[in-house]
């Protein structure tokens, strides 16, 4: 049987599988087939929830499937289960970063010493912990690749492995720069080498895809549970980041202002942004019936829910409205500023509401707002005219 036709099923914790096999465009489309599967830039491998293990093992009756035990505990025993998403909470584990280029658990592995003078750098720099978790399991990934000690490893090696990222997994643009800033950071703050890498690979110029007003509000009607129509509609309301969405605090929503308090977004900074007038009603009904304590949306184990559990929220209040574009709750974001912008809202009112630090960022969605568009008429709507 070819390498093309392996594929290796891993547990990804939390409820989830993850499969790994050589790039192809057939393992790409089989892996869409199945719902709420969605690619794992930073574990570089597809996950999907444990419940579709017998959907990915129908789609994949023609490959070999190399099951590791975990993965087969994990997919027995949610098979048929409740499907809760909550069930997934846990504060903070909006990722999983341990993923590794080779299932083998045989290849040697970061270091205890270098990872810890990592991670004291990191700390010591005030890097989230969110990138610090990134940074230290691509450093992982890589010395999982090495075929020598990373302390003896170099410049062509980080090349060769970024060759490899690109070539074997089609790394993204975004993937592959994570990765330079990430090895950088370790030759140059851990190990104390002067590097020079390749050039960074320029971004890939794609515009976001954008919900229509109908669309977005039939995702936030959807669910039949009133916490998860809250959910939904606090982050399109507000134009939140998943990871600040988790995050709000009760005391963070501001009824009588109208206004939402974002601890700590992207770059460490605070902002304010708007709170709707349906949201405040929707609010009043969800902190009556729920009476959260210290966090709005609360996890079931404590703490708040974490980035997965609202994107699996999302995912299936999509599922449940039959809408097929292929967008992550990231574009209810999107779909906020490009809606404010459409009805002539100022673009600098829009990049403090997202949190931009540069205008350049929030212009993005000059692309795919329609209030100018509207205005110019195809000559295709004008046949026999001169």
């Amino acid at each position: 049987m070819s390498a093309e036709k392996k594929v290796t099923l891993l547990d990804a914790g939390n409820g989830c599988l993850a499969a790994l096999a050589p790039y192809s465009d057939n393992f790409i489309r089989l892996m869409r087939a199945i719902p709420c599967a969605r690619w794992n830039p930073n574990a570089l491998r597809w996950e999907f929830p444990a419940e579709e293990g017998r959907r990915f093992r129908k789609l994949f009756s023609g490959w070999l499937i190399l099951s590791s035990q975990a993965a087969v505990t994990s997919e027995s025993g949610t098979a048929g289960g409740d499907a809760n998403a909550e069930s997934m909470s846990g504060a903070g584990n909006d990722e999983d970063a341990s993923g590794r280029d080779e299932p083998s658990r045989d290849t040697p592995s970061i270091p205890p010493r270098i990872a810890a003078g990592m991670t004291d750098a990191l700390r010591a720099l005030k890097y989230s912990r969110k990138t610090a978790k990134r940074y230290l399991a691509i450093v992982d990934r890589y010395a999982r690749f090495l075929d020598l000690p990373l302390v003896e490893s170099g410049v062509e090696d980080a090349n060769r492995y970024l060759a490899y990222l690109e070539r074997e997994h089609g790394a993204a643009a975004s993937t592959l720069n994570q990765a330079v800033s990430a090895l950088r950071f370790l030759y140059m703050r851990v190990l104390g080498r002067e590097v020079v890498l390749n050039r960074r690979p320029r971004s890939d110029k794609r515009l976001p895809v954008i919900l229509s007003r109908e669309e977005a509000n039939r995702i936030v009607n959807a669910p039949r549970n009133l916490k998860h129509r809250a959910l939904l509609a606090m982050a399109y309301s507000a134009g939140l980041r998943v990871s600040e969405l988790a995050c709000v605090k009760v005391a963070d929503v501001d009824l009588m202002r109208g206004v939402i308090l974002v601890r700590r977004g992207k770059g460490r900074k605070d902002r304010y942004t708007i709170l709707a007038d349906r949201m405040k009603r929707l609010l009043d009904s969800y902190l009556d019936i729920y009476k959260p304590g210290e966090w709005l949306f609360e996890g079931q184990g404590g703490g708040h829910l974490s980035a997965r559990s609202i994107q699996e929220v999302f995912y299936r209040a999509k599922e449940l409205c039959g809408i097929d574009k292929d967008v992550s709750i990231h574009a209810l974001r999107h779909s906020f500023a490009t809606h404010l912008l459409e009805d002539g809202t100022d673009i600098r009112y829009i990049q403090e509401l997202l949190g931009h630090v540069n205008t350049k960022t929030t212009q993005i969605y000059t692309h795919v707002a329609r209030k100018d568009f509207l205005r110019i008429k195809s000559p295709f709507d004008r046949p026999g005219e001169s």
